[in-house]
């Protein structure tokens, strides 16, 4: 993003609560990159809750972490030991954003079905890897910890902003 347009950009979300941010600025980038929106586009506000719901209750420790409300901060999640980890890349290899989202897409690049992309600030959008990295590899501001989760909720991948890294998970 140009940075007169991040100026008008941060300009006119000032005035929103914090976590509209992304979602503003996602949208911005699916306008401006073209993406199609049946490749990539955001969840339905009416399913977004069944989705985080699955989500946690599939890779969360709830049983031992019960929490007052269901948490997406990566620090947070207390995810359950009994699964599969592999480190992808952490973001300090390369200090590179672009390089470290090339590199984490090459994890899943052989993926085809649509996945959910699940933000810390509570948005769901469901999409394709390309479009998904896509619109990760552009965002400015906002993104902390977010989630590329399969559709049938047997791996996540958390890329998170407080430890730097990204990390795959899988059912065993």
């Amino acid at each position: 993003m140009d940075d007169w347009k991040s100026t008008v950009w941060l300009e006119k979300a000032r005035y929103k609560p914090h976590r509209y941010y992304i979602r503003d600025e996602i949208e911005e980038i699916i306008k401006e990159e073209n993406i199609d929106r049946n490749r990539f586009h955001e969840f339905s506000k009416f399913g977004y809750e069944d989705i985080i719901k699955k989500f946690y209750y599939n890779f969360a420790d709830y049983k031992n972490f019960t929490p007052s409300r269901i948490h997406l901060d990566y620090t947070f999640m207390h995810i359950r030991n009994n699964l599969d980890v592999h480190y992808i890349d952490c973001f300090f290899r390369t200090d590179n954003w672009v390089e470290y989202m090339e590199t984490v897409r090459a994890e899943i690049s052989h993926i085809t079905e649509k996945m959910y992309l699940i933000l810390e600030q509570g948005w769901v959008y469901e999409g394709y890897v390309k479009e998904i990295f896509d619109v990760l590899i552009e965002t400015d501001c906002g993104l902390t910890d977010c989630y590329i989760v399969s559709s049938k909720f047997d791996w996540f991948i958390a890329i998170s902003y407080i430890e730097d890294n990204a990390t795959i998970y899988r059912k065993q």
